[in-house]
């Protein structure tokens, strides 16, 4: 809430003098007495205010004080909280109060000055503008909707990561299995570089899943296979037979001509 001024003169209807005389400088203007316990009384609604006037003590009773010779009442009890300047033409301004009815009143307590009073200003907390409110609101609307929405994803997250937690494990993968020919062909075709052998995924046998279909892995079988020891029985070549020496046949003698 911001606070708007509302000044005043010293014949406003806020203002009363009382306890001595008081004579009116100018027709409107400023009000000024010297009776001891000459008293100007204020009311007024809002949450500060503030009187201008002079004080102008006597020449033989001017001192190089500073202290104000004005006792200020505020809502029935002493203020102590205004300092005085001598320079200033303010001679009263109150602590911010609680927006409402307040009173003051400013009493001489010497017969040496000449106190006057030339007016003033009252502070009233003034509503927020229709605007204004609507712009809070916006942010307001805003950032809370940011924050139910962080608040959902953070829950969505910690539930999803809490689930995959407990939730068991499809299947977790074994050591690679190789396999080995089922045929003697296929051990020993050239056809087959890696002599035959497949390879598979073993799998745990508590989360089994059916065993995917493996095509037989062909590698040169100039490049080892890592982890695979070759366990099997080297084939013997056959032996050579030697062939026999052709052996010509003995020509059959003529037959003997019967004379």
């Amino acid at each position: 809430m911001t606070d708007g001024l509302s000044p005043f003169g010293a014949d406003s209807s806020i203002v009363q003098y009382s306890n001595g005389k008081w004579t009116q400088i100018d027709s409107g203007g400023a009000y000024q007495t010297r009776e001891f316990n000459a008293t100007v009384s204020f009311s007024f609604n809002g949450t500060t205010i503030t009187i201008l006037g002079t004080l102008q003590p006597d020449r033989l009773a001017q001192t190089a004080t500073a202290n104000s010779p004005l006792i200020y009442v505020l809502d029935g009890e002493d203020d102590h909280t205004f300092l005085f300047n001598a320079s200033s033409p303010t001679i009263y301004s109150s602590p911010r109060l609680l927006q409402g009815p307040h009173s003051l009143a400013i009493r001489l307590a010497n017969d040496n000055t000449t106190f006057s009073v030339s007016g003033g200003s009252v502070a009233t907390a003034q509503p927020e503008s229709a605007n204004h409110r609507r712009t809070i609101a916006i942010v307001a609307g805003t950032l809370g909707g940011f924050v139910v929405l962080s608040l959902v994803f953070v829950a969505l997250f910690l539930f999803y990561r809490r689930r995959r937690r407990h939730s068991p494990t499809l299947y977790a993968l074994g050591p690679l299995q190789a396999n080995l020919p089922a045929t003697k062909e296929a051990f020993t075709s050239p056809k087959y570089s890696n002599y035959g052998l497949s390879f598979t995924q073993s799998t745990d046998s508590v989360n089994y899943l059916p065993k995917p279909l493996v095509k037989a892995v062909t590698r040169p079988s100039s490049v080892p296979i890592p982890g695979v020891h070759d366990s099997y029985t080297p084939v013997v070549p056959r032996a050579k037979h030697k062939l026999k020496p052709k052996v010509k046949p003995t020509p059959a003698a003529p037959p003997t001509r019967m004379s």
